[in-house]
């Protein structure tokens, strides 16, 4: 009986437990890459958001001041 043929069922079953814990943290740093990458891109595209929606109050409060100074001269 050859040692290379023949494993321990410890081993084995020691060998089962490590590949099992890599493919566990393979997911798990692969979800840890998409959520990271996620937020990256929503902050981006919030700050985009954010930039348009200013932009527009601004617009706003210009047309409001021009409207109410043409009531008050009216």
């Amino acid at each position: 009986m050859s040692s290379a043929t023949t494993m321990d069922p410890n081993i084995q079953s020691d060998w089962a437990n490590r590949e099992f814990i890599e493919q566990i943290s393979k997911g798990i740093k692969n979800i840890s890459s998409f959520l990271n990458e996620f937020d990256m891109s929503t902050r981006f595209r919030m700050a985009k958001l954010n930039e348009k929606l200013s932009s527009l109050e601004r617009s706003l409060d210009h047309i409001e001041a021009k409207l109410t100074k043409g009531d008050s001269s009216g």
